[in-house]
């Protein structure tokens, strides 16, 4: 009798430990744990049987063992990729010559595995290697493996037919190569039903792995060759089996919608055009679930949210806004998001969470998107207005705690905040209470309890987003990444050739070690925006042994968590990680600004000198998605960012006699704003304090604007409606963002948007003078209480009394170290100084600028008051005109 997935999982849990099993044994364990997608521990009982005393002599045992450890190697998602890909051709060469074995599973195996390597690297050399394989598989004879390698011999060869038909090759080059490939997966497919119909009915002849994969392989060489009435009829009998695991029947429908895009391709290149009927083929197959058919023509759709603070958060929103409107929304699976992406991106995701539980998929509609967005406009932007930067300094207990609690930040304080003061505006029941990650799973309504985004998204019209918030490891320097399932280092972005660091294994929460079982979803948001230098690393202690092991157990590392912008700050890799073909990417990054006169000092230089490095990582990002794009990995792709359309200008050297053309640009972008208008809001400030609606609304204005340009183009592989726009609070201020004057009341609320601190100063004219006459009068009384108070008390210092009072200081400071030692106290001198020092008079300052100055600043920034100066000018210019 079979095992459950249960039964085996604990069967193979003990072999690991040490429990003896037989190579049979374990085939069948794996056999059950591989059907459950448990490629790890598969592998695990794989490894430990190879060397085995019962396969000594037995050949074809030894064979079996090698191809399923091979096999669940390279489908371990726990591993690196470069790894496993390297290491299952290696376990596959140990039991077969791939040189010269003419054994189809292994030669299957093999084309698998470069064909998952051009997928992951989009070089074609990957997919010529896995062609060859399944070629030399598929010249044993279609008849002994039930047409296995010659489906995908045949499938391949189109892919590269596709990749030949670029638009940067050559017409002659394109021509030749597309057309040969064709003709080549053509006859492969024509050999496949000529012979294999026959085979089931001859005595004697079994199944070869199971009757799904022979019928599917019927009805895709059928499809392949346009004869829709016999692909029909073999997929509907594949359609009509019971029991068909759903990832089998996902792989079928992917690799044939696939085919069929392949095939729209090369009749928009000027071949022969696809049979229209074979649309109604795949949606036969897949029967009455239209969002499955959807799911498999599109790709799989990914979201990623760039870092730079509230100004990215802003800018996203605008985003969001128009892909509701454009009804992408609903399919967006994975939601990948950093620093100032995470704030917004949570937000987002419980919002989609209380729509998905509350409503079945088919009640669902555009218009759910629409209001969630439109919710967040509002919402969020009440939020942000809390002001968390200076919250945090004007809290005075906050600040004690922060000096006696060792484990306790500013960090730690700022996701509190995300939580009580933006979250909690999420009408999910929850309110301001703590809110966890790990209970942030989404359970669709009407759906099994088992239900997992990355398995059973693809048969749903409105996805459940996977929710990714991107981190940085200080202790190894890769990316960590936190989910509603599990956290850690996700294997698929280290490169071993390059990097040898280790790699903190990622964990799900109920495998993670006390009190790692749940993190708070606010910690993990602030760890994604916690920028270096201005807050402290959120620290994650008892969870990893040392880095390498050593037999100090007792001495565990403290893993520390910066802003996920010093590693990805475009959110893409956990994009890449999740197979998406179809990505949108929001970049609101604070890129490089031009200097004529850089810093030389100690701190500018490396400062700047950190500017050019991530303004370098982020082109080459760029690139990566465009070679894939035009490598045919990537069906679609939607890169905005907030310098899009702001011209690149080459500057002359003094006295040239070859000038460089002046050509005058268009002073509108091509979405409608002006140019230094979008400039001065791309320079708007990376920081987590108070926007005004000016600032606020212009991002929201400049995404939406951006993204509603792009995809009027097919960008997407698909094709995007064009629905009238929504009623939009930020279209208020679209009109401001087209006024061509550089003096504008919106032009001067933004050219004070990039500073840090004092913007309500350098707007109000009245404070500038308050505060000139303040500071004459300090200047005067000090003057004065130094003439009428110098006397020789204040030289009566003695060598004795200076001394005193530093060695006090000292014995304080080293009294301190001493005790956070013996107390495992983790506040260096500097921050507890900096913790009394706001505990005394920092806060009180903080709540002056909270209760006085934030709100001049925001009154300053209102669209209705710029409005109503827009009219007053206005007034006055045209009594100019008529005087």
């Amino acid at each position: 009798m079979a095992k459950s997935l249960a039964e085996a999982e604990s069967d193979a849990r003990l072999i690991i430990g040490g429990s003896e099993a037989r190579p049979t044994e374990v085939l069948a364990l794996e056999k059950v744990l591989r059907g459950g997608r448990k490629f790890g521990l598969a592998r695990k009982i794989l490894e430990r049987c190879a060397d085995h005393r019962d396969l000594v002599g037995k050949a074809q045992l030894r064979l079996a063992i090698g191809q399923k450890w091979a096999l669940c190697t390279y489908k371990d998602p726990d591993l690196p990729n470069d790894k496993k890909l390297d290491d299952a051709p290696r376990i596959l060469q140990s039991v077969a010559d791939l040189e010269t074995t003419t054994d189809q599973e292994t030669l299957g195996l093999a084309g698998a595995i470069f064909k998952r390597k051009w997928e992951l690297t989009a070089q074609a050399r990957h997919l010529e290697t896995s062609f060859a394989f399944y070629y030399r598989g598929y010249r044993q004879g279609v008849e002994k493996d039930y047409g296995y390698t010659a489906i995908n011999a045949a499938f391949v060869s189109d892919c590269l037919a596709d990749i030949a038909s670029v638009p940067d090759q050559p017409a002659d080059v394109d021509m030749l190569l597309s057309a040969q490939r064709r003709r080549e997966a053509m006859e492969i497919r024509k050999e496949i039903v000529d012979k294999l119909p026959a085979l089931p009915g001859q005595p004697g002849k079994e199944w070869l792995g199971s009757e799904w994969w022979f019928l599917v392989t019927m009805g895709e060489a059928y499809f392949g060759l346009d004869d829709c009435e016999h692909a029909r009829d073999w997929l509907m009998k594949a359609a009509a089996l019971a029991d068909v695991p759903d990832w089998q029947q996902e792989s079928t429908a992917r690799q044939i919608a696939a085919l069929l895009v392949m095939k729209n391709n090369s009749a928009s290149s000027g071949e022969q055009q696809a049979d229209p009927c074979l649309w109604e083929v795949l949606r036969g197959f897949l029967g009455a679930s239209a969002p499955a058919l959807e799911s498999v023509v599109r790709g799989k759709v990914g979201l990623a949210l760039s870092g730079g603070g509230f100004r990215a958060s802003f800018y996203h929103i605008g985003v969001l806004a128009k892909l509701a409107e454009l009804d992408l929304l609903r399919h967006i699976e994975c939601l990948s998001c950093v620093s100032g992406g995470s704030i917004i991106g949570a937000h987002y995701y419980l919002e989609v969470r209380k729509l998905l539980q509350e409503n079945t998929d088919a009640e669902i509609t555009r218009q759910h998107y629409i209001d969630i967005v439109r919710r967040i406009e509002t919402e969020f932007f009440e939020g942000v207005k809390s002001n968390v930067r200076t919250r945090i300094a004007a809290e005075w207990l906050t600040n004690l705690k922060m000096i006696f609690f060792p484990g306790y930040s500013r960090t730690m304080r700022a996701g509190e905040l995300y939580e009580t003061e933006i979250f909690a505006r999420v009408d999910d029941g929850e309110g301001a209470e703590d809110r966890w990650l790990n209970d942030a799973k989404i359970q669709p309504k009407g759906v099994e309890a088992d239900f997992s985004p990355k398995d059973h998204n693809w048969r749903r019209a409105a996805k459940a987003p996977i929710l990714v918030l991107n981190a940085t490891t200080l202790n190894t320097g890769h990316n960590w990444q936190f989910t509603a399932t599990w956290m850690g280092e996700p294997p698929a972005g280290i490169d071993s050739e390059v990097d040898a660091n280790c790699r903190l294994r990622r964990m799900y929460y109920s495998d993670a070690p006390p009190p790692h079982e749940r993190i708070r979803l606010g910690y993990a948001v602030a760890a994604s925006a916690c920028v270096p230098g201005i807050f402290e690393p959120l620290t994650l202690s008892n969870i990893y042994e040392r880095m390498p092991p050593t037999e100090d157990r007792m001495v565990r590392p403290l893993v520390r968590l910066v802003d996920g912008g010093v590693h990805d700050n475009q959110g893409v890799a956990a994009l890449l990680e999740q197979d998406c073909s179809v990505l949108l990417v929001s970049d609101a990054s604070g890129q490089m600004q031009d200097l004529d006169f850089p810093s030389n000092g100690l701190l500018g230089v490396p400062l700047r000198a950190n500017s050019i490095l991530q303004a370098r990582v982020r082109v080459a990002q760029f690139e990566q998605l465009s070679s894939r794009l035009r490598g045919g990995l990537l069906r679609g792709l939607m890169f905005i960012h907030l310098k899009k359309d702001l011209e690149t200008t080459p500057v002359d050297w003094i006295d040239t006699q070859e000038p460089s053309p002046r050509i005058p640009p268009d002073p509108l972008t091509s979405y409608g704003v002006q140019r230094h208008v979008q400039r001065l809001l791309a320079a708007i400030r990376t920081d987590l304090d108070s926007f005004s609606e000016a600032e606020a609304y212009g991002l929201m204005a400049s995404g939406y604007l951006m993204t509603e340009h792009s995809l009027k183009d097919p960008l997407l592989g698909f094709q995007v409606g064009q629905p009238p726009r929504e009623a939009w609070k930020f279209l208020e201020i679209e009109s401001l963002l087209k006024d061509r004057r550089r003096d504008a009341p919106l032009v001067k609320q933004l050219k004070v948007a990039n500073t840090l601190f004092f913007k309500v100063w350098l707007l109000m004219r009245q404070l500038q003078i308050v505060a000139g006459v303040f500071s004459v009068f300090a200047l005067v009384l000090l003057v004065y209480t130094a003439y009428v108070s110098w006397d020789r008390s204040i030289l009566t210092l003695t060598v004795k009394g200076v001394t005193g009072a530093a060695f006090f200081a000292a014995l304080s400071l080293l009294g301190l170290g001493l005790v956070g030692k013996l107390l495992n106290y983790r506040k260096t001198a500097t921050e507890i100084l900096i913790g009394i020092g706001m505990a005394t008079f920092g806060f009180a300052l903080a709540r002056v600028h909270l209760h006085l100055f934030d709100k001049l600043f925001l009154w300053q920034g209102s669209v209705k008051r710029l409005r109503e100066k827009e009219a007053r000018v206005g007034l006055a210019q045209g009594e100019r005109v008529r005087r």
